[in-house]
């Protein structure tokens, strides 16, 4: 069967019109999906640029994923994983076709009762950080990297490049309202957060959005946010919005268990903080008091009402000299 569809042999042109038509009728089946990842093993297999290998392949991956949906990653097709698929990523990421990457990672991320993901999908990883010349993505190849960087987690990224990682993550703009945009986007953002480079390049929306999950998910921030080491960070580098959102996040799920940060580290930096932005201290206090109200859970700490009444008490100190 190998031969039947290899690239060097004269069926080529046959195969190709039949994808073509396949392609344009946007057709769509479990059989059909099968066997065009099936075509994908078998071309890479025989691969050759001389014979169209790279157009066959293109024309597979969208007879068998283009018309998927992108609202989950649970297929009834079964997938079978060869050696040759490896081959898919360099090929596909080197056409710098956006939909037929979108195909791919539907078809890598996919799962259903007889296959799991790719195994191997944390290869795409160092593409997936490289894709700059398709920025905006589109609504579908945003979709699917999001889904993918789910899956791959955030240490196999950093192993190849955690600047641009983190760029990737901003401009992806993935929010608690995307498939993948809740508990497991916090966690890369954390992660993120814990290298110097994750703390300069994430985007101020980032950390604004991190603040907005601290109500709802505490129990995935309580083990990042304790660590002194953070906000020493923002108030070296001066990153006074996002040390404001840090410090609220803190507060928001203060008192730490077994963690490093005490109170007077806080203060101390909450004082840098108000020397900086005199409007921060009213505008945390507006906030802790909103949230209390609104969310029977949160209660202000004893030790941030005294940090605070401190900061006013010197603010009307220096008005009075």
């Amino acid at each position: 069967m190998a031969q039947a569809i290899s690239t060097s042999h004269p069926l080529c042109a046959p195969l190709l019109e039949l994808l073509e038509r396949l392609c344009n009728s946007k057709s769509q089946s479990k059989q059909l999906t099968e066997m065009a990842y099936g075509w994908c093993s078998l071309i890479c297999e025989n691969y050759s640029t001389q014979y169209g290998g790279t157009k066959l392949l293109l024309l597979s991956l969208e007879a068998g994923f283009r018309h998927i949906s992108i609202e989950g990653r649970w297929m009834e097709s079964k997938l079978i994983h060869t050696e040759h698929h490896q081959k898919l990523a360099s090929i596909v990421f080197s056409s710098r076709d956006g939909e037929a990457i979108a195909d791919l990672l539907c078809a890598w991320t996919s799962w259903s009762n007889s296959h799991e993901p790719y195994p191997l999908l944390g290869i795409c990883a160092e593409y997936l950080i490289g894709l700059h010349h398709l920025y905006p993505f589109s609504s579908r190849l945003r979709s699917h990297i999001i889904n993918a960087i789910g899956l791959i987690g955030h240490q196999q990224f950093e192993q190849v490049e955690a600047e641009e990682f983190v760029r990737l993550l901003s401009n992806l703009d993935a929010y608690a309202g995307d498939q993948f945009g809740g508990c497991g986007w916090i966690r890369l953002r954390l992660d993120a957060i814990k290298s110097s480079k994750g703390i300069q390049h994430l985007s101020h929306s980032d950390w604004k959005w991190l603040v907005g999950c601290a109500a709802y998910w505490s129990d995935e921030l309580e083990t990042s946010t304790y660590s002194p080491d953070t906000m020493v960070f923002l108030v070296d580098a001066k990153e006074w919005d996002k040390l404001k959102c840090w410090v609220t996040i803190v507060w928001l799920v203060w008192p730490p268990e077994g963690g490093k940060t005490t109170e007077e580290d806080l203060e101390n930096v909450m004082f840098s903080l108000f020397h900086q932005q005199p409007g921060a201290l009213q505008e945390l206090e507006e906030k802790m008091e909103k949230w209390s109200k609104q969310w029977d859970w949160i209660r202000i700490p004893e030790s941030f009402e005294r940090i605070c009444k401190k900061a006013h008490d010197e603010g009307a100190q220096k008005a009075i000299l």
